[in-house]
């Protein structure tokens, strides 16, 4: 299972917002896994409309 199916599983069930920014700011996820992911863009705090 790779980072990225492990976030889209946890989230935000057992993770949250914190978890995957920390896997962000690693370098695990890329700026379009994160948003699919949470549905945001990294530091902006605001949902996709």
């Amino acid at each position: 299972m790779t980072v990225f199916e492990m976030a889209r599983h946890y989230y935000p069930k057992l993770w949250d917002i914190g978890r995957i920014d920390q896997l962000y700011t690693a370098g695990k996820l890329s700026d379009e896994k994160y948003e699919q992911i949470t549905g945001k863009q990294y530091g902006t705090g605001k949902g996709e409309v």
